[in-house]
């Protein structure tokens, strides 16, 4: 019985484990040199290139300004962000509270970046369910989301700084609340 677990261990081994050692191999051996090693230069392989389409994933928090129909006060977020390429689909959850109106919204928002470099702007629309609540009024409604900002990559491998505007129009039976909000955040993507 040993014997048939180790031929068939020995045998997965060298069928599914053929390249799992190899820095470089066929597919990718184009133009290598010795000389490459010696200098610090690496061959990019055909699989990081392809690691544009592959989602990643991130968290984060922002905190700022907000103005509800015309009343200013604080504002905080916190979102979670798929990303593909120069595109993401970024759900979250906001608060407001300015004078005597409070906000809770939950939203999803996609996002395209309108670069890839180190200082990527973008721009966003979205769609959001808010709680609403101020003396007069209490409801339950539905918010346009329209946005830009900036993403700085480089200043940490840990996290990205954000600075957000967003524009966001709250449905009401008494006249749509328009709010805008700038906030400053961290995103911490999952490598």
């Amino acid at each position: 019985m040993k014997n048939h677990f180790l031929v068939i261990l020995v045998m997965a081994v060298l069928i599914f484990g053929k390249d799992s050692n190899a820095q470089y191999t066929i597919d990718n051996y184009q133009g290598f040199d010795i000389s490459d090693l010696r200098s610090g230069n690496t061959v990019v392989s055909s699989d990081k290139k392809s690691s544009k389409n592959k989602l990643h994933p991130s968290a984060g928090f922002n905190t700022g300004v907000a103005s509800i129909d015309g009343q200013v006060g604080f504002a905080f977020g916190a979102f979670a962000e798929l990303r593909a390429g120069q595109v993401s689909l970024i759900p979250q959850i906001n608060y407001w509270n300015a004078d005597k109106q409070t906000d809770f919204e939950i939203g999803v928002v996609s996002q395209f970046y309108l670069t890839s470099t180190a200082v990527a702007p973008y721009v966003d629309f979205g769609l959001g369910v808010n709680f609403y609540d101020n003396d007069s009024l209490n409801f339950t409604k539905a918010s346009l989301i329209a946005g830009a900002g900036l993403e700085f990559k480089n200043l940490s491998k840990s996290f990205n700084l954000m600075v957000d505007g967003k524009y966001k129009l709250i449905a009401s039976n008494t006249g749509n609340i328009p709010c805008f909000i700038i906030t400053a955040g961290l995103k911490f993507p999952f490598h």
